[in-house]
């Protein structure tokens, strides 16, 4: 727990009224790796709460049941690989250390579940040795009773996850119930997610997700080219696929960049079609400084996904990201988004997204790209950390 002085300009400073104000421990409970291809809100909450505390960062449990394929084979080595080398690793980011929780992924088993309570009692806890007053803040309903190592629970849900493919359905909700009921803070990154916590018995606050906005800012270039860009996970579980190809059949040149697939959903034959397309250009995994460079001198962001029962809950980081850097967005009417109605994004309904996102991209001006970027501005994850801190101090609590 840090208790340093605000003017010290040290590592948890923060003073209130003229009192020195302890900043708890926190251990990030997350659906994903630290090291992913595509950061998320767990990674850059974790580092951002480093600013101030010390950070426990526990790597992805594995929701989804592995399967026979040839990523999840991959996915199942890194993991194996990881327990092989010593836990609690510290990484280069200052006061963060990853742990890789010990568990076996087939969550939908009552007997399989039992022995991952009892592993991560004997692993975590004891790798963990949380302080006094220390908070559990947790991105995965699933927690193995984490929360009773904590002196405060903050539910974080990012995602409807008990749609997804391949995950314990019955299992995550039931989870989820109960964790809502323990928690002292309940967080919903959109509408829809926040409508399915209040159905369970929440209260949540709504936290949009925010975007680096700096990073991507910085790099919006004055000359562009007349390219459309998508970033994200091309997984067919979110990417409607015939959009993008109804772009490139208009002649519209389009860039993607990111991992294939990465929920174990396969859409080979889909993606690569449309990968052959000469108006496409895969750029692979970039990382966010070469993302933003992308997005930088390009002049439209699009966000075409499917309307489906996981998508009601998603609001992409992307949109603020797009934005940041100058981009137009035109984005498919997901309930989120619309719910939310940011200023500057264009929603298009499937059967004239091509059209919109052409009229868009043959209207782009360097004046409304620099309104983009300003709109942009008060959806950093600057802001979202002070947010953050505030929460765990008690400041602008529920």
């Amino acid at each position: 727990m840090a208790r340093i002085r605000e003017d010290s300009g040290s590592i948890g400073s923060f003073v209130q009224h003229g009192r020195w104000i302890l900043i708890p421990d926190v251990t990030v409970l997350s659906t994903a790796d630290f090291h992913s291809s595509v950061w998320t809100n767990k990674q850059y909450m974790a580092v951002g709460l480093a600013e101030h505390t010390k950070v426990s960062y526990i790597e992805s449990m594995g929701l989804r049941a592995p399967t026979v394929s040839k990523a999840d084979f991959a996915r199942l080595a890194s993991r194996f690989g990881k327990g092989l080398r010593r836990s609690g690793r510290e990484t280069s980011v200052p006061n963060v250390r990853i742990i890789s929780p010990k568990v076996i992924p087939y969550h939908g088993a009552g007997v399989v579940r039992a022995i991952n309570r009892r592993l991560v009692s004997a692993t975590l806890a004891r790798k963990l040795e949380p302080t006094p007053g220390s908070v559990l803040w947790t991105f995965s309903p699933l927690t193995y009773g984490l929360e009773d190592l904590h002196s405060r629970v903050v539910y974080h849900s990012v995602d409807l996850l008990h749609t997804l493919p391949g995950v314990p359905r019955d299992a995550l909700l039931a989870a989820e119930e109960r964790l809502i009921a323990r928690a002292d803070h309940v967080i919903a990154s959109s509408a829809g997610v926040a409508n399915h916590l209040t159905e369970l018995g929440g209260r949540p606050q709504v936290w949009e997700n925010v975007a680096d906005v700096e990073k991507f800012s910085s790099a919006a270039s004055l000359e562009r080219d007349d390219s459309v860009v998508f970033a994200g996970n091309l997984t067919p579980t979110k990417v409607n696929f015939h959009l993008v190809e109804d772009l490139v059949e208009r002649g519209i040149r389009v860039r993607l960049a990111g991992p294939v697939s990465i929920d174990g959903v396969s859409g080979e034959n889909e993606l690569q079609k449309l990968l052959s397309h000469p108006n496409v250009e895969y750029l692979g995994k970039l990382s966010l400084d070469q993302l933003a460079a992308v997005c930088g001198r390009a002049k439209v962001g699009v966000i075409p996904y499917h309307l489906n029962e996981y998508t009601s809950g998603v609001f992409p980081l992307k949109v603020y990201e797009y934005m940041a850097a100058g981009m137009a967005v035109v984005c498919t009417p997901i309930k989120s988004v619309v719910a939310a109605r940011p200023e500057g994004v264009v929603i298009a309904e499937s059967d004239n997204f091509a059209a919109e996102v052409a009229d868009v991209l043959q209207n782009w001006t360097v004046e409304q790209s620099a309104i983009s970027s300003r709109l942009a501005e008060s959806h950093s994850w600057a802001g979202r950390i002070e947010q953050a801190r505030g929460l765990l101090i008690g400041v602008g609590s529920s």
